[in-house]
């Protein structure tokens, strides 16, 4: 089987999103050829596998660069790699074209010469719909998707909720195949010891949908923790910390290599993820990577009760799950796994039990499944 996997963007190092990818890419080559088709040399590919993702190269991935003209006087031009992307296409003939991308998904569904596999992370319409944008700005999110649905072979999606929606909304009828997040065990294993009983540590972006506000909150109803943000943090965060009085109990600590994210959980109490409720990435979409890199660590997880994180999480199992968007629940969720040892470590052990089934290789042997339907179809 050839399989054909393209993004139009260089990969961000610095965003886990650009490490997942290829981490995905990765484990799917040491199964079968892939040939990936990026704006990066393949140079510059296989630095970010040893330096950033610590991960041999795959015998059977091939990289090939594609002229682009990216963010010139801030600016994108997706056409210069698209053509460059028919064309190499055109010569290669995949039996899959897998993307992740929906603008290069709904420019190649226009296409419909090569099996399209679609991996979903979210439905744009609705993302942009929670973020305030204008209906014309949804409309047309909502067209692109439509014609992505109507042409895709083959769908990947993160959680059950988000198969649904793509069923029930565009009327997919095709394979669909349930992926959530992953770790790499090489990477994220076991380190957590117990932790100091009074740092709380949040790891990755800060978009508005991840529920900072409720978190800066609970920090300041608890005065007897810390809290660790490791991520770009903007300003207004910044702001929102110092006007809450807790500037002396939260550490910023920047981006960091993921390579050196474990060893920022593992000496902590407790490990967050404070979604807030009310929007549709949060409540049915999302698979977040930091759930499971928490697990993996060992490092008590506690998280908003919504649907997408309970395909996972379970309360008083694996994590200690509080009502979402209640600052008062969660600073009382997290007094009290900082405070209770034993409750700590019932979370952390069956946390690392569970997390096991959730690896890039899983994935990878899931898309496979469906990129075999979808080229014997």
């Amino acid at each position: 089987m050839k399989i054909a996997f393209a993004n139009h963007e260089p990969f961000d190092t610095g965003r886990a999103r650009s490490l997942a990818m290829l981490r995905t890419v990765a484990a799917v080559a040491r199964r079968t050829p892939v040939t990936l088709f990026s704006p990066d040399s393949p140079q510059r590919l296989r630095a970010i596998f040893a330096d950033e993702l610590n991960l041999a190269w795959p015998d059977a991935l091939t990289a090939m660069r594609l002229p682009s003209v990216y963010r010139t006087f801030g600016l994108t031009f997706n056409g210069v790699f698209l053509r460059g992307l028919e064309k190499a296409l055109a010569d290669f003939a995949p039996d899959v074209l897998w993307l992740r991308s929906d603008k290069l998904a709904a420019h190649f569904a226009r296409k419909a010469r090569w099996p399209l596999v679609f991996e979903c992370h979210m439905i744009g319409a609705l993302y942009r719909a929670d973020h305030g944008q204008s209906p014309r700005k949804v409309a047309r999110i909502d067209k692109l998707e439509r014609a992505i649905y109507a042409a895709a072979r083959g769908v990947a999606v993160l959680t059950g909720l988000l198969e649904q929606e793509v069923r029930a909304r565009f009327g997919f009828s095709g394979p669909v195949a349930q992926i959530p997040g992953a770790i790499d065990p090489g990477l994220f294993r076991q380190s957590w010891q117990g932790g100091d009983g009074r740092t709380v540590v949040y790891a990755g972006t800060m978009q508005f949908w991840k529920g900072l506000d409720t978190l800066v909150e609970a920090i300041r109803q608890s005065p007897g923790l810390r809290l660790r943000l490791v991520g770009a943090a903007q300003d207004d965060l910044r702001a929102k910390v110092a006007g809450a009085g807790i500037a002396d109990r939260v550490e910023f600590r920047g981006r960091v290599a993921q390579k050196d994210l474990p060893a920022l959980l593992a000496d902590c109490a407790c490990a967050v993820h404070p979604l807030p409720p009310g929007l549709n990435v949060s409540e049915r979409f999302t698979s977040p990577l930091k759930i499971f890199e928490y697990m993996a660590v060992g490092v008590p997880v506690v998280a908003a009760d919504l649907p997408s994180l309970r395909e996972v999480l379970h309360n008083g199992r694996n994590a200690a799950l509080y009502e979402a968007g209640n600052a008062a629940a969660l600073a009382e969720a997290l007094q009290r796994v900082c405070g209770e040892a034993a409750l700590a470590r019932g979370l952390s052990v069956q946390a690392l039990r569970d997390v096991g089934r959730y690896t890039f290789d899983a994935r990878a042997e899931s898309l496979l499944a469906l990129f075999g339907k979808v080229s014997a179809g």
